[in-house]
């Protein structure tokens, strides 16, 4: 039994010097992010807009650095997958409802981009079956991936865009 005990105890010493260096990680990286600015959590009509579509039920996956698909952004909590309740605003503004992490408000007039992809850090499905919004969080450019429940959903938001 005492054979065994040394490298079961040597494994578990292993095993939290791992989870601590990731858990240094993360935090290392969100206090490098710490210039980027909160991003707005006011409902659509506090913004002046209409519900154009929406709510509908999707996955954030997360938020990225832009053009770079494995970046994560962990400031303000952007980078932590969760349900979400998608709401695009007839101006442009996306209401992103997260549970259990505090909403999004992505105001129409930060949003550069809406594209299709295949995946981001914590997400690869392949095809187009993220949608992603590319907008800007003070001077910095991110990607904000969403899986939604429906591909109906997912088609319609993008021509929304493209027909704005």
């Amino acid at each position: 039994m005492s054979g065994q005990l040394i490298p079961v105890l040597l494994l578990a010493v292993l095993f939290a010097l791992i989870l601590c260096a990731m858990v240094w990680g993360w935090r290392r990286r969100g206090r490098s992010q710490q210039h980027l600015p909160a991003p707005e959590d006011a409902p659509l009509e506090q913004l002046g807009e209409a519900v154009a579509h929406g709510p509908v039920d999707a996955v954030y996956v997360d938020t990225v650095l832009a053009e770079q698909p494995l970046e994560r952004v962990v400031a303000h909590g952007l980078g932590q997958r969760a349900k979400a309740s998608v709401t695009l605003g007839d101006q442009g503004s996306w209401r992103l409802e997260r549970e259990g992490i505090g909403s999004i408000t992505i105001p129409g007039s930060a949003v550069t981009e809406l594209t299709s992809g295949p995946g981001m850090a914590g997400k690869f499905i392949g095809g187009d079956g993220l949608l992603i919004i590319r907008w800007r969080l003070g001077d910095q450019l991110l990607d904000t991936g969403l899986r939604l429940a429906r591909r109906a959903d997912h088609d319609l938001l993008l021509s929304r865009k493209e027909n704005a």
